[in-house]
């Protein structure tokens, strides 16, 4: 099985299929998912870029930021870098802002053999593309699951960890607990949300829709999911937060309003960051091992810059749940 044979199945032609390998936004959606269909069906895998262009390397690679705000990502790069200056590599950093044609327009620059290869941290493009990139140039993905068969990636189990935090705000006496997630699709979004919904059904807690507030990562639009479930008729006494800086903006509304963390609202974030130790109280958090999946991130797009045809890998790293002042386990203490 060849790309002539993958155009011919598709009823298209050869430079179309090689397009929608190469990730081209010239090719028609219609056309694309036929050819996706097509390779997928066949098992077809795009030849690989020969071992002698190992001599043509550049020495940098690609690190693709959905935001610079989330001290999160400060960790994953100071790994990423660590571990590429130990190796030779430089390193060029860019924020995408979760915009398809920012992300692709940096992908491309792998694509043209600009750079050696790329560590994406969340993603605009589909798996279906991204896998199709991956399939002739080194891609890894890291803080979330890629579904791509030719994409390593490195992350923490989301679901699990949504259900350790939920399960234990339940511990401490919660019945009416909110969620305040991002509200990009994310995979790692989708099983947090899982991971909650999972905790409530296992403590036979019915899960109410209304105590789901949606949101982008910074303190601000915590603070207004937090208003928006405080002002029900029956508001949480309890809210888990996707991030650190949600939950920053979740206990400034709180504490304006005459309430207090870890005594009337117990209120966990995620991710672990020094933003959960910088507030007062500090914050019950998720702690995830940026620092460590940053150089594994690495490790894994070196394996495939220097063999092509190296196995796929996925990463699962232990993360933690840190216990601070703003549950009522700890603000007794």
């Amino acid at each position: 099985m060849n790309i002539k044979d993958i155009a011919l199945l598709a009823e298209t032609s050869v430079a179309t299929v090689s397009r929608v390998i190469n990730l081209d936004e010239r090719v028609a959606e219609k056309t694309r998912q036929r050819v996706l269909e097509v390779m997928e069906s066949t098992g077809y895998k795009p030849e690989l870029v020969g071992r002698a262009l190992l001599g043509q390397q550049k020495g940098k690679i690609l690190v693709l930021l959905p935001t610079m705000a989330n001290p999160l990502f400060a960790r994953v790069l100071a790994g990423v870098e660590h571990r590429a200056s130990a190796n030779g590599y430089d390193v060029l950093i860019c924020n995408t802002h979760r915009d398809y044609d920012i992300e692709k327009r940096y992908l491309n620059m792998v694509r043209a053999n600009q750079l050696d290869g790329a560590i994406l941290l969340t993603a605009a493009a589909s798996d279906e593309e991204l896998d199709a990139f991956a399939a002739l140039n080194p891609l890894v993905q890291c803080c979330s699951r890629s579904l791509g068969g030719h994409i390593s990636y490195t992350c923490i189990d989301d679901e699990a960890a949504a259900f350790e935090a939920t399960n234990y705000l339940i511990g401490l006496g919660n019945q009416r607990i909110g969620l305040i997630n991002g509200n990009f699709d994310r995979k790692y979004e989708i099983e947090r949300e899982k991971g909650y919904r999972r905790a409530l059904e296992s403590n036979k807690i019915k899960f109410l829709r209304q105590y789901l507030g949606e949101s982008d990562y910074n303190l601000y639009d915590g603070y207004d999911a937090c208003r928006r479930l405080m002002e029900l008729e029956h508001p949480p006494t309890a809210l888990f937060c996707s991030s650190d800086q949600l939950a920053c903006g979740v206990m400034k509304y709180v504490m304006e309003h005459g309430k207090r963390p870890g005594v009337d609202v117990d209120i966990v974030g995620f991710d672990g960051t020094y933003i959960a130790e910088l507030c007062t109280p500090s914050i019950t958090s998720i702690e995830q091992p940026g620092y460590e999946m940053g150089k594994t991130s690495f490790d894994l797009l070196l394996e495939r810059i220097q063999d092509k045809e190296a196995i796929v890998k996925r990463v699962v790293m232990a993360y933690k749940l840190v216990r601070r002042g703003s549950t009522k386990e700890c603000a007794a203490e």
